[in-house]
């Protein structure tokens, strides 16, 4: 049941704000805590939540409403609405349990081999698939391994497999976080800060530019969390060719590759490939023609238009397959966007950027390192992605005010953002994983809270100079 003192607080005050006739600044501030407050709470769904500024705004005469509304056509929205439509084709296609159970193939020689083969596996499927839809696919292959693990191993072999368990379903949750740090497109908080800078600042990030930039702290992170897990969870797991048997056994059952998966295959290949190799083609050619945004949606009306057989000529994707679209997603994106041109056009966020740009912190680094920990362990309470829709601006804005690029404060807050590892509520990764019951919230947090840690001192080391680099 909904508090109604949370759902009726936010707009009986700023109706009762209105009454005495208040500044443009009061009343985008009342909006914007009308609205974190409906995202914390979830008193409603967050699109829904997000639809508030086309409404309120024009109504007290802060902004147009074509100006609001053109807030909800942001490019970047598109960009990630292209990435869920190739998303959607990899999951009904089940080209991503494919990808997952040839990877485990490879690896499943020993124990420390199937976590690799998992953490591999997942984090590669979030760097393109949202890191819930990946978590989900990748729960059952789990279960399934240690379902077989349990029926072939003798009961003084066993000992260790309920340690080896809680292993594997770390690994899926991290992993599927971590994973979507690797891609522009592969964690909404990305999707967010990518918006804001082409919004407020008149940014672009090339998809393979980010790729570069974040691919070493994405690594040594997996890596880190490979030997924590390892270290912290002892276990020996004896594997034999039985093991190997199985994985081939449940690749086997998938059948030979179908007309659409090989679309489906062939398009995911060609979007990616452009994506990286953008700047390449456009050097050759030396002409600028392309951009990740049409990349992605040429990617996605290819899997509704291109024929899978030659009698009905259906596609890959139909007209069912948009209700599957995380639309919620999209609209809190727009909402978010819509938020912050209020914000700034009322000044708001450079006023705050200047009272926090007072308070002496040393160096820009201190500053920095500050925000990212703020963002990681408020992750852990929040959604990562309200959290960047209401704090990446201000801490941008922050950064510029102490002569930091936007791109270097913006990237590393929307990192650490999706770092959040100690508790189950924290992601919907956690929470999947806590749901089979194979692990406790002190083993997440045992592990979790030393991860947390590991994490932002590689941000705050590796990838402040791979993000300087980068993006100088």
């Amino acid at each position: 049941m909904r508090n109604w003192l949370s759902l009726l607080i936010p707009p009986l005050g700023a109706a009762a704000l209105l009454l005495f006739e208040p500044t443009a600044s009061q009343v985008a501030l009342s909006l914007m805590l009308w609205m974190v407050m409906w995202w914390v709470l979830e008193v409603m769904p967050l699109g829904i939540t997000a639809l508030l500024p086309l409404v309120y705004l024009p109504l007290t005469g802060v902004m147009e409403l074509k100006l609001v509304a053109s807030a909800y056509a942001n490019p970047t929205i598109y960009l990630f609405l292209g990435g869920f439509v190739i998303a959607r084709g990899l999951e009904k296609t089940l080209l991503n349990e494919r990808i997952a159970l040839n990877i485990l193939k490879v690896t499943g020689r020993s124990d420390g081999g199937i976590i690799l083969g998992f953490m591999i596996a997942t984090s590669f499927l979030s760097m393109w698939i949202s890191n819930t839809a990946t978590t989900v696919m990748m729960v059952p292959i789990a279960l399934s391994v240690v379902d077989f693990l349990t029926k072939q191993l003798a009961e003084n072999q066993k000992t260790t497999l309920k340690t080896f368990s809680i292993v594997l379903f770390l690994t899926i949750a991290y992993s599927a976080n971590m994973g979507g740090i690797f891609t522009p497109v592969g964690t909404p908080p990305n999707v967010v800060l990518l918006g804001f800078l082409e919004e407020i600042y008149n940014i672009e990030i090339d998809f393979w530019r980010w790729m570069m930039a974040v691919s070493p702290i994405g690594i040594v992170v997996l890596g880190l969390q490979f030997f924590l897990l390892r270290r912290i969870f002892h276990y020996n797991v004896p594997i034999d060719q039985r093991f190997r048997k199985f994985a081939k056994a449940q690749v086997k059952s998938l059948g030979p590759l179908n007309r659409q998966q090989k679309i489906t295959l062939v398009v995911f290949c060609l979007v990616a490939f452009l994506w990286i190799f953008k700047g390449s083609i456009h050097y050759l050619l030396d002409t600028k023609f392309l951009n990740d945004t049409s990349i992605a949606i040429t990617g996605a009306i290819l899997l509704f238009l291109l024929p899978t057989n030659t009698k009905d000529f259906t596609a890959v994707l139909g007209s069912k397959d948009i209700a599957h679209l995380p639309w919620n997603i999209i609209l809190l994106f727009g909402g978010g966007m819509a938020m912050a041109g209020a914000l700034k056009q009322v000044g708001l966020i450079e006023m705050t950027a200047t009272y926090l740009a007072n308070f002496d912190m040393g160096s820009p680094y201190v500053l920095v390192f500050v925000l990212a920990l703020a963002s990681l362990f408020l992750t852990e309470i929040m959604s990562n992605v309200a959290l960047c829709v209401v704090a990446l601006p201000v801490f941008m804005e922050l950064g510029v005010k102490t002569h930091l690029s936007p791109i270097v404060v913006g990237m590393i807050t929307a990192i650490c953002a999706s770092m959040a590892f100690s508790m189950p509520v924290s992601t919907p990764p956690n929470a999947i994983v806590f749901g089979t019951n194979m692990i406790r919230v002190k083993d997440m947090m045992r592990a979790g809270i030393l991860l947390n840690l590991i994490g932002v001192s590689v941000v705050m080391s590796l990838g402040w100079l791979s993000i300087h680099f980068f993006f100088q």
